[in-house]
């Protein structure tokens, strides 16, 4: 069942709103996932805001499909803008929205290094 989030990276200067089902969590296994080893949750862009200034953000990584965005501050990677041809969305950093215990989640894997 989707539920409203905030999410915020560690020193709180990126800040969001979500709408996310954690039932849906999962863990990549590309190179870049299987570095940062967050558990993540895939939504819509439509349910995704933004709430601090585009500025506080950085981007490395991105690819034609991908651009990963971490905070420039204190580097928490918090979010990913995916795109392909079903539209645009945002994996989350799970790590990042405020009362969830990612630890106590049951993420799937999913097999990016074989995919992407």
């Amino acid at each position: 069942m989707s539920k409203e989030y905030k999410g915020r990276c560690h020193c709180g200067s990126v800040q969001f709103n979500v709408v996310a089902d954690l039932n849906n969590c999962f863990k990549c296994n590309c190179s870049f996932c299987v570095r940062r080893a967050s558990t993540l949750v895939k939504v819509e862009d439509s349910k995704f805001t933004l709430e601090s200034d585009e500025n506080n953000l950085g981007k490395y990584g991105s690819r034609d499909f991908s651009d990963h965005f971490f905070c420039k501050n204190c580097g928490i990677q918090c979010y990913t803008r995916f795109k392909n041809e079903k539209g645009t969305s945002v994996i989350l950093n799970v790590g990042c929205l405020e009362g969830v215990d990612s630890y106590s989640l049951n993420p799937v894997t999913f097999d990016g290094a074989k995919k992407l």
